[in-house]
């Protein structure tokens, strides 16, 4: 069945049926964030769940949508302001649902200081917020992957969301 918000937080799944995902995280960038160390840091602990990427797209006109090769067999998730928030036990019985009904590659898109391109708009399947606060590229990219280990860490009944 689906795993779904419970009482006492989502269902973990059985982990003798390790549903493993592909992350994709695209995003803008003219140069470096500042935040590199920690961004690795999260993407060894999630590759324990999958495979992760992060691609960087120098020049983003508004028109572009998000790599064709991406959009073939995925999940795009847009990060808007005013997408849908999620508190963190949300998040992951989402994510989990994602992954129990087949979507197993999430590609999430991050627009630049532009916001983000209105080719994306078009193709992604939700649109999700970080928070309603305006955060750099950079930033807003490492606090989605801390809160996607956050939330594979608790579907597998880990102990960071402790």
């Amino acid at each position: 069945g689906a795993c779904g918000p419970a009482v006492d937080g989502p269902c973990a799944v059985d982990p003798s049926r390790q549903l493993l995902m592909n992350l994709t995280i695209v995003s803008f960038a003219r140069g470096r964030t500042g935040y590199e160390e920690a961004e690795k840091e999260f993407v060894r602990r999630l590759s324990g769940h999958g495979t992760v990427a992060l691609e960087i797209i120098r020049q983003w006109r508004d028109t572009d949508g998000l790599p064709a090769r991406l959009l073939t067999h995925t999940y795009p998730v847009g990060l808007y302001i005013d997408g849908r928030s999620y508190t963190s036990v949300e998040l992951s019985a989402h994510v989990g649902d994602l992954l129990q009904r087949g979507q197993s590659h999430l590609v999430f898109a991050i627009g630049g200081a532009d916001g983000m391109p209105a080719g994306v708009d078009n193709e992604v399947r939700e649109r999700w917020s970080l928070s309603s606060l305006t955060f750099s590229h950079g930033l807003a990219r490492l606090l989605l992957l801390e809160a996607l280990y956050r939330s594979f860490d608790m579907l597998r009944g880990g102990n960071y969301h402790k």
